[in-house]
């Protein structure tokens, strides 16, 4: 066992996140509404109780998520050249194909790459604000952390990246990074703080096993990607105090439909688990691990690999479609495999229908209370 618990209670979760129910379920990020002070006070209401942090809703265009990046960042920056551009310069987040939807970048020649920020940072700092205010009105519970996220290196750069730039681009994202997080610790304790990463393109490309994955990225084996991508996780969370929360969403993808590319099980969220744990530098707190709606008997097996390690597991088995009925069956084949985890969803909902959403919470408000009975 790599890291160890202060003491153990109900669900396995240690006391550095939770006592009694709180973080038993866990919101992945994104929340369809247009400002941060909606998103936060949808999920304080619905689940303030259960969650071990809120994040803003990623508002605004970050609905778009990674394609958030190029239309800030990238587009306008003096040192990059823009080799591909989506029609009108949106991306279209249920285009047929979404890579010939994506931009793509060059570094021009003898140019260096420095961003100063992600832009996620200075926007963390402003919707914290909002959640300060919402705890000092009782809003927000009292020992609520504030979620903040950002993307995978492989998501954030290499999708929209020449191969040759790669080493470049990724350094310049992982300096931006903690320039990033540094400015975020300048207004907000690091106790009150918990940092989320999200690798969805990487699993695209994995989840294709020994094919390609991503069309502009290099032929490689399985094995070849697993290590590329794993490879960026400590520089990636190097910045992460102790004092703050760490995890790793890994995503299946929604753009177009979820999931982007067929899971045969957890196999693939297990191994970069491991390799999370095993290569970064500081503690892995938690992980989210989407699952099937109809998943095969054997699905969840491979979490046994999982047994002794410190980490908090959050299980994406809350499918709001079918309710408590189909989560407890889920949550069954789970629990043969793991006693104890959280649970959520699959992934985010910023592109659901607003109306939608007190269903979707409540769903998982009931699925929570289906998990303690």
């Amino acid at each position: 066992m790599k890291h160890e618990f202060a003491f153990e209670v109900q669900f396995g979760f240690n006391a550095r996140m939770i006592g009694s129910n709180r973080g038993d379920v866990l919101l992945v990020g994104s929340l369809p509404f247009d400002t941060p002070d909606e998103a936060i006070s949808a999920a304080a209401e619905h689940l303030g109780d259960h969650l071990p942090a809120i994040g803003d809703g990623e508002v605004g265009l970050r609905k778009l998520w990674i394609g958030f990046l190029p239309m800030t960042i990238y587009s306008k920056h003096p040192a990059l050249d823009t080799l591909r551009a989506p029609e009108g310069g949106v991306p279209k987040p249920h285009h047929s194909e979404v890579y010939e939807a994506a931009f793509l970048f060059g570094i021009k020649p003898g140019q260096e790459l420095r961003f100063e920020t992600t832009n996620y940072g200075p926007i963390a700092v402003e919707s914290y604000e909002v959640f300060k205010r919402l705890r000092e009105q009782g809003v927000v519970p009292e020992g609520m952390r504030f979620q903040v996220t950002f993307p995978g290196t492989g998501s954030a750069i290499s999708y929209f990246f020449r191969e040759k730039d790669w080493p470049a681009a990724h350094a310049a994202y992982h300096d931006a990074i903690r320039r990033d997080i540094e400015l975020i610790l300048e207004h907000v304790p690091a106790s009150e703080l918990q940092f989320q990463f999200d690798l969805a393109q990487e699993f695209v490309d994995m989840a294709s096993g020994d094919a390609k994955g991503i069309a502009d990225w290099p032929d490689a084996t399985l094995e070849e990607k697993i290590q590329r991508h794993a490879a960026t996780l400590p520089d990636m969370t190097s910045a992460v105090p102790d004092e703050a929360r760490l995890g790793f969403h890994w995503c299946y993808g929604t753009w177009g439909g979820w999931p982007m590319k067929d899971m045969a099980d957890l196999g693939l969220c297990v191994r970069m688990t491991r390799e999370a744990i095993d290569r970064v530098k500081r503690r892995v707190d938690y992980v989210h691990m989407p699952a099937l709606k109809h998943p095969g008997p054997e699905f969840f097996a491979p979490l046994t690999e999982l047994d002794g390690e410190d980490v908090d597991v959050y299980l994406g088995i809350v499918h709001h479609t079918d309710g408590v009925d189909g989560f407890a069956e889920r949550m069954e084949m789970a629990r043969r495999y793991r006693e104890r985890f959280g649970i959520g969803s699959v992934c985010g909902y910023g592109r659901v229908d607003p109306a939608e959403l007190p269903h979707i919470l409540a769903v998982h408000r009931d699925c929570a209370a289906a998990l303690r009975g």
